[in-house]
């Protein structure tokens, strides 16, 4: 990677005052809208324009507009839908309230808490905390509210206002999320919600699976190019097939968006962090049917291990192109390299240890360049067919090398040189019909469609000396031959596709769902140092119903049932795979969105089971078998409130009691590895009226074991993050200067797995200066 500048600052701060003197806000153009059911119309124009659109469900039932012609303002566009109907726009701080023509608008509630009832869209730009749609639990744009299941949105603002990077940092505040469970690794997010991993199963990009390799080529990504990001919590295989039964991580990135803003930034912050970045876009003619947004990050920078780089160089360009008033077309690229290295494990613990690296500043690392090509295609055939196509095409090439320590002889550690090289290629799509019509006094939304997702591996696992490193006076700086002893030299194929169909039914008040899809996987396998070859497949079905009534005074009490499955990662002796894993999950939950607020608050108790967990075989303990069972039983409350225009929250909680039920290890009836009971947070930012701006949040997590017999304790610890921003006005409108620092009480702590022990991240300081307009 380049080395570090010290000209970078001085060379985006002169980049941003060029922009902040000569950007300008452009009169939006409204979209073209096909005439049909007057809802979908204003919840398409809402999706397509980029704004916040409210409106009551039962002043539009039943009502169809004649649509929109090329060209005209918002305001213009919004009278032509709604001509007719009795009904009219008005505009507010936040965006637009749709109400009947003879109300008295002086009534109406503070404009900034008015979406509450909102058709944001679940891909356009939110102004705050509070997004009241997703997409991931229904692969449509649904409001939370009416979902039967757990989902938490971490948007575009809290990540800018926690000044995170990573994914694995901006879901920290989410109800039932843990992160951490290796302490600092840099190398990839990881993320267990309920109880159950999701790194490897339930890495999802704009609702396309983001595979792995199975070691450790994964795709990586930027939190800052995010629109939001999306946690579905329990089972969804029905919609995404193999997937973790804890839940899955949707991450949502930057579009063509008329609503979003642009930015030019840059920090400076302790362990040499020098960072810039930008997010770019509008419209490239007059209609504003072809708009683009490009999204650029230039990071260099170290972590508190000083060896351990932090340097990211990316860009994400984007194009939407609504080709007529029927069809759009978005396509999305991005380029990506990084250079980080591994997380220091800890021996044996003591504070002796703390400042102590077992690696080789120019052999350890991680070395990364990825990119992906995909497009999201979108025709609407009629007032009740919709045909969608998303693909992705991709690519990950991954040099990861660290020193191993085998032996110790006092002070001084014998170390070998580990290195894996692999190449990743991945192709995802995603082919529905989202069907929309009435049956009697059923109202549905039917999605049916195919995905298929292709996975070729090219993997060299090899090992070699390595000088030895005394801990009390180490060499960073040893010559450390490339390894040449291959341990692992082979290739990979997988093929992944299922059908699937989910209708959701709107009768009265009452919100159902259900759904079915069938899933076959095949793989094929190449062991080139056994000169061996295997091809084995698998095949399940799995299902969900869920059931919700919407009370008229906000409240939405809940329930759903869900299954899962997931392949097993290793094989057995034989080369053979064992059985899947199978997730089963009933929920019970209540939403509450009070009336006229931009706040919605959630709370779910759940029983999750795992079966077919990998367990000795008592016929032949060198051997395992797929009859294990793990359980979580837990409770989740969350509230996110954009409490005003100045006050934005999140606050969460989560108990699991998770249980290993069934086993012939010696831990039945024993916790997990790595899942707290206890898991707490809370997020406050207020802004004060002559632009001072404070946050302030703590992340709890509580204590866990990291042996399967429960007799290593990882003890509790409490997190606090904290922010200050200071907005400008008058000839410096847009102009915010922040300082963020994370840990902010430089908390130490360490946690421990299967005889290995992770150092936590320790205090982090960030100062940034920006500009949008």
């Amino acid at each position: 990677m380049p080395p570090h500048s010290s000209n970078l600052p001085t060379a985006l701060a002169l980049a941003l005052a060029l922009l902040a003197s000569s950007a300008s806000a452009a009169e939006k153009t409204a979209p073209t809208i096909p005439p049909g059911p007057l809802a979908q119309a204003l919840s398409t124009f809402a999706e397509r324009s980029g704004i916040t659109l409210s409106f009551s469900p039962e002043n539009v039932q039943n009502l169809t507009t004649q649509g929109t012609q090329p060209g005209g303002t918002l305001d213009e566009a919004l009278a032509r839908l709604l001509q007719g109907t009795n009904l009219s726009p008005h505009k507010t701080q936040s965006g637009y309230v749709i109400l009947p023509t003879a109300t008295d608008t002086s009534l109406q509630l503070d404009p900034t808490n008015i979406d509450a009832n909102a058709s944001q869209s679940a891909f356009a730009p939110v102004s705050g905390y509070y997004a009241s749609n997703a997409s991931s639990a229904t692969k449509t744009d649904r409001p939370i509210l009416e979902t039967a299941q757990s989902v938490s949105v971490v948007t575009a603002a809290q990540i800018a206002d926690r000044k995170v990077d990573r994914v694995e940092d901006a879901v920290a505040y989410t109800a039932g999320v843990r992160v951490g469970s290796s302490g600092l690794d840099p190398r990839f997010d990881m993320i267990s919600v309920r109880g159950f991993e999701t790194t490897m199963s339930a890495d999802f990009l704009d609702g396309l699976r983001q595979p792995g390799s199975g070691w450790l080529s994964l795709y990586q990504t930027e939190a800052y190019n995010l629109e939001r990001i999306e946690v579905v919590k329990g089972p969804a295989s029905v919609l995404y097939g193999q997937i973790s039964p804890g839940g899955m991580v949707n991450r949502v990135s930057k579009r063509p968006s008329l609503d979003a803003r642009n930015e030019v930034q840059i920090q400076a912050g302790n362990y040499n962090h020098q960072q810039g970045q930008f997010d770019l876009g509008g419209r490239l003619d007059e209609q504003g049917d072809l708009l683009y947004r490009v999204v650029g990050v230039y990071r260099d920078a170290e972590n508190y291990i000083e060896q351990l780089n932090n340097d990211v160089r990316l860009i994400a360009p984007s194009l939407s192109w609504q080709i007529d008033p029927d069809t759009r077309l978005t396509l999305l690229a991005q380029y990506q390299e990084r250079e980080t290295a591994g997380s220091p494990m800890l021996y044996q613990q003591g504070e002796h240890l703390s400042n102590f690296w077992q690696g080789d500043e120019y052999f350890d690392k991680l070395e990364q360049r990825q990119w992906t090509l995909g497009y999201e295609f979108e025709h609407i055939l009629n007032d009740t067919f919709t045909f969608q196509q998303n693909l992705r095409y991709g690519q990950v090439d991954t040099t990861n090398q660290y020193m191993q320590p085998f032996q110790e002889r006092g002070s001084v550690l014998d170390r070998q040189a580990v290195g894996v090289y692999e190449n990743m290629t991945s192709l995802s799509t995603d082919t529905r019909l989202v069907s929309r019509f009435d049956t009697g006094s059923l109202r549905h939304t039917l999605v049916s469609g195919w995905d298929y997702a292709l996975l070729e591996t090219d993997l060299l696992y090899a090992m070699g000396p390595g000088p030895s490193i005394d801990r009390y006076a180490p060499d960073y700086h040893q010559p450390v031959a490339r390894p040449n002893t291959a341990w692992a030299d082979e290739d990979g194929l997988e093929h992944r596709s299922g059908l699937y169909l989910q209708d959701q039914i709107e009768i009265d008040r009452w919100r159902l769902s259900a759904g079915l899809r069938r899933d076959k996987v095949d793989v094929r396998r190449s062991n080139h140092l056994a000169g061996s070859k295997r091809k084995d497949d698998d095949a399940a079905t799995t299902g969900s119903i869920g059931a919700l009534y919407l009370f008229d005074n906000g409240v939405a009490p809940y329930a759903s049932y869900a299954t899962s499955f997931l392949p097993q990662s290793s094989s057995q002796p034989d080369g053979s795979p064992y059985k899947a894993t199978e997730g089963e999950q009933y929920e019970l939950g209540v939403k509450y969105q009070p009336p006229g607020s931009s706040t919605l608050l959630t709370a779910s108790l759940y029983h999750l089971t795992q079966q077919n967990v990998l367990t000795r075989d008592l016929a032949d303990p060198t051997r395992s078998i797929a009859t294990g069972e793990q359980t979580s039983k837990g409770l989740e409350l969350e509230a996110v409130s954009d409490l005003s225009e100045r006050l934005k929250l999140t606050a969460s909680y989560s108990y699991n009691d998770a249980e290993v039920t069934k086993s012939n290890d010696g831990n039945q009836g024993k916790q997990p590895l790595n899942v707290p009971r206890h898991l707490a947070s809370m997020w406050l930012d207020y802004r004060l009226p002559f632009g001072l701006g404070l946050g302030a949040g703590a992340r709890y997590t509580g204590s866990n074991f990291g042996d399967a017999a429960n007799t290593q304790k990882n003890e509790g610890y409490t997190l606090v993050d904290a922010g200050v921003h200071y907005d400008f006005a008058g000839d410096l409108d847009g102009v915010r200067l922040g300082f963020n620092a994370r840990n902010l009480l430089d908390k130490r702590y360490i946690n421990c797995q299967q005889g290995y022990c992770y150092r936590g991240e320790a205090r982090s300081l960030v100062t940034s200066l920006s500009y949008r307009w």
